[in-house]
């Protein structure tokens, strides 16, 4: 009986909140001014009788019940409860610490599972980035989550807890309510937050094994059989491992066996675009991945290497953006839509939002060309998709990825503060005048590649006469920056690229008639065969950027000091900076004509390996293995020692193998995959090194003009 009464003196105002809501504990106040309900009291609870009700008085309070017809906690169960604790004002009130002590005790394994991966790991990420949740202390505590915005009372007993989602069970939201309460009690540490994490229990490591496993027979199946015996159901065979991968929890196996399927019917199919040595990279890289799934069973490598089929969004601050531009993409992964792109100018940070649809499925039907420009603008906006690329406005809670693609959640609103304007003065400094500071911001390091697509405004002082190439089947046009530096726009037909090169061939058109005309370039900046290329995603006038040529050309002298370069550097972040500003060639003294050597050389390695993949492992032709011979003896006179013990050690293995009677590949496999990454990595060196040369040539030409 006294537990009974104590735990009614220490009942609140805000402890009844939490059980109903405001407006039943007031209606609840009114209801006593009536007529004076009666009481029976029991050992461990209490019958009051009201005037319309009759209610039932139990610890705890949420398990008291009433007559009337409703199933949640009523204004007659509160008027009842509030009388109770009325009649007992003399009972002396002790500190209640059952709420925190059921907290701090809450079994942290079975938080981790309701909050689930992705989540958790959003929590993570949230707490190491320094930020903090709001805590109320008292009867009711409460939680307010400011990257999620939801808000939780958590009460005692905690299955009487409330959240912000309405849910009755132990949701996500009051899972990490509790481990953050913990947290801020010191119950537990970040580290064994961290290591929470880790646990084995994510994965289940014989399904794990079983796909890498199939994974990799199919794929020694087909590099033993060579590309030349296989038959069409290769793809298929390809779609049946992106399947399993599928339900292994996969997600980057599927992606990339998906890509691979799509390339055996380019070849199946006899496309120009086809290409051996492509495929062949990425059949080794799928089956060196599944290799090092099967062998390691580190939680953070396991999750590197499976990847994730949504990606981790985290809450951002309020997002300025502008619109640059859109472009249409098909994937060899089997997906198309369209990607539009924002910089957010107070930082020069590029944004992109993407709206893909499956396409491997049978029957999905595709959009017709133009739907996509008048469906409906994202996050709010009154416009279509067409109408936002023309405008400049902020987003609220907005969710992002950490390679700046966009979600389009229904918590995210927008507010559109007019037209865009380029004439502000942070745009203007992310524009690259220089195509040397272009090629050392994008390429500099090499370390980029979970940073996504590359972004750049690149503007052109002079634009060379363009054309069309009906033998490759691509249309391009240099650009000229303010010391003659090259940069290559080029865009390869195709059915998604039909409309962007007709526009460019109108632009090369007018550019005939007005020569001297200044544009600059919205795209995707990349290196091929030594020249530093661009895919245009938009294109603008002089006029957008600045209102007269005098003013350009006033802002290019003052560029010229070296404190405005430093600022104009720092105003594009997410690209690497080198420590003395630009680049250096990996080999002091190198010219053109040795790196075009190298290349070729290079490229002959990769194509053999390609002839390889061709005949298989189990007929390797005599000539195969004598080119081999030769490429590691040449290698060494090169300087590519990795080359050379790789190359020797295919030729004197597989010459051996006509011999046995049994043969393990797997040796030969593993000296395959690392020769081929290692050709990779030294011909984008090369790549870069030769572009650099070709930067310098520009630079010597203008100085002997002058």
């Amino acid at each position: 009986m006294e537990a009974f009464k104590q735990m009614l003196t220490q009942t609140d105002d805000e402890y009844l909140i939490g059980l109903s809501n405001k407006g039943t504990v007031k209606r609840a106040y009114k209801d006593l001014d009536q007529e004076p309900p009666t009481v029976t009291w029991g050992e461990t609870e209490a019958e009051v009788t009201l005037k319309e009700a009759v209610c039932t008085i139990r610890m705890p309070l949420g398990e008291s019940t009433c007559t009337c017809p409703s199933r949640s906690v009523c204004r007659h169960l509160i008027t009842a409860i509030l009388y109770l604790k009325s009649s007992q004002a003399d009972t002396e009130v002790l500190e209640n610490t059952k709420a925190e002590e059921e907290i701090l005790s809450f079994p942290l394994q079975k938080l981790r599972r309701a909050c689930g991966n992705k989540r958790y790991q959003e929590l993570l990420y949230h707490l190491k980035a320094g930020e903090q949740p709001q805590f109320q202390e008292g009867t009711v505590i409460t939680v307010k989550v400011p990257w999620e915005a939801f808000t939780v009372k958590l009460l005692s007993p905690l299955e009487y807890s409330s959240c912000s989602c309405k849910s009755k069970e132990l949701c996500p939201h009051k899972a990490q309510a509790i481990l953050l309460y913990q947290l801020h009690k010191h119950a537990v540490t970040l580290e064994h937050l961290e290591k929470l994490c880790e646990s084995k229990e994510e994965w289940d490591h014989k399904e794990l094994d079983r796909a890498s496993a199939s994974i990799q027979e199919e794929i020694r199946l087909q590099l033993m059989t060579g590309l030349s015996r296989l038959s069409p159901e290769a793809a298929e065979g390809m779609e049946r491992l992106a399947v399993i991968s599928r339900g292994a929890g996969l997600a980057a196996f599927e992606t990339s066996l998906r890509k691979t399927a799509s390339e055996y019917r380019l070849y199946f199919d006899r496309a120009a675009s086809f290409q051996t040595e492509e495929l062949l990279e990425q059949l080794l890289s799928i089956y060196q991945r599944a290799g090092e799934l099967k062998e390691t069973r580190e939680p953070e490598r396991l999750r590197t290497l499976a990847g994730s089929f949504r990606e981790a969004y985290r809450l951002m601050p309020r997002l300025h953006l502008i619109a640059m531009g859109s472009r249409s993409f098909h994937s060899k992964t089997g997906y198309e839509g369209e990607i539009y792109y924002f910089m957010e100018p107070d930082k020069g940070m590029f944004y992109q939002w993407t709206d893909a649809r499956p396409v491997f499925y049978e029957g999905v039907r595709r959009r017709p060309p133009g739907r996509a420009e008048q469906a409906q603008a994202p996050w709010g906006l009154n416009c279509s998709r067409e109408q936002m690329m023309d405008l400049e406005f902020y987003l609220d809670h907005a969710k992002a990825a950490r390679d700046g693609r966009l979600s389009v959640s229904q918590e995210t609103k927008s507010e559109v503060s007019g037209a865009r304007d380029f004439r502000r003065e942070d745009i203007r400094k992310a524009v690259f005048w220089d195509y040397e500071q272009l090629l050392s911001a994008c390429f500099g390091e090499q370390e980029q590649k979970d940073e996504g697509e590359r972004l750049a405004l690149a503007g052109a002082l002079s634009c060379r006469e363009a054309g069309f190439d009906t033998v490759h089947q691509r249309f391009s046009m240099e650009l000229l920056d303010k010391k003659g530096r090259k940069l290559s726009v080029a865009v390869t037909y195709s059915k998604e690229e039909k409309l962007t090169i007709q526009v460019l061939e109108r632009l090369n058109e007018r550019l005939k008639k007005e020569k001297d005309q200044t544009l600059i370039f919205f795209g995707i900046p990349y290196l091929e065969q030594g020249r530093l290329c661009l895919y245009p995603v938009e294109v603008f006038g002089r006029e957008r950027f600045y209102e007269t040529q005098a003013e350009l050309e006033e802002y290019l002298k003052e560029q010229g000091c070296p404190e405005e370069k430093a600022e104009r550097k720092a105003a594009v972040p997410h690209r690497a900076q080198l420590p003395n500003g630009g680049l250096s060639l990996a080999v002091p003294g190198l010219n053109r004509e040795i790196i075009k050597g190298m290349e070729s050389f290079l490229g002959e390695i990769r194509q053999a390996l390609g002839d390889l993949f061709q005949c298989g492992l189990n007929s390797t032709q005599e000539e195969t293995l004598e080119n081999l011979s030769r490429l590691a003896k040449e290698s060494g006179t090169f300087g590519l020692h990795g080359a050379e013990e790789a190359l020797a050690f295919l030729a004197e293995t597989l010459g051996k193998k006509r011999h046995q009677m049994e043969f393990d590949p797997e040796p030969v496999l593993k000296a395959w995959i690392h020769l081929l990454s290692y050709v990779k990595l030294c011909q984008e060196k090369t790549s870069l090194d030769r572009a650099l040369l070709e930067m310098e040539k520009a630079d010597n030409g203008k100085e002997k003009r002058q």
